[in-house]
């Protein structure tokens, strides 16, 4: 279980990271929810509002996954970067 001091020293640790690391990962992360909600939004919509669509329902599901990948590659480099920058 997670303490508060535990969530403090991870907060700490991110305050650390340099500006161009927390863009990175902040505006990565804001496109990745950005296309997971258009994902969602075509899901739902091919289901209930429009006459179903098998494509559709495709395109949907690869918008919704590749949100997932967006976002792990967002903050993996943002992260990396952050440590090769440190290193110099």
């Amino acid at each position: 279980m997670y303490t508060k001091k535990d969530i403090k020293k991870i907060v700490q640790e991110f305050d650390k990271i340099n500006k161009y690391s927390k863009a990175i990962i902040k505006y990565g992360t804001q496109i990745s929810l950005g296309l997971l909600l258009i994902g969602t939004i075509i899901l739902v919509s091919n289901n209930r509002l429009i006459p179903y669509d098998s494509y559709l329902r495709l395109i949907g599901i690869e918008i919704s996954k590749a949100s997932f990948a967006i976002l792990a590659q967002a903050v993996i480099g943002g992260l990396v970067l952050d440590y090769v920058n440190r290193r110099r």
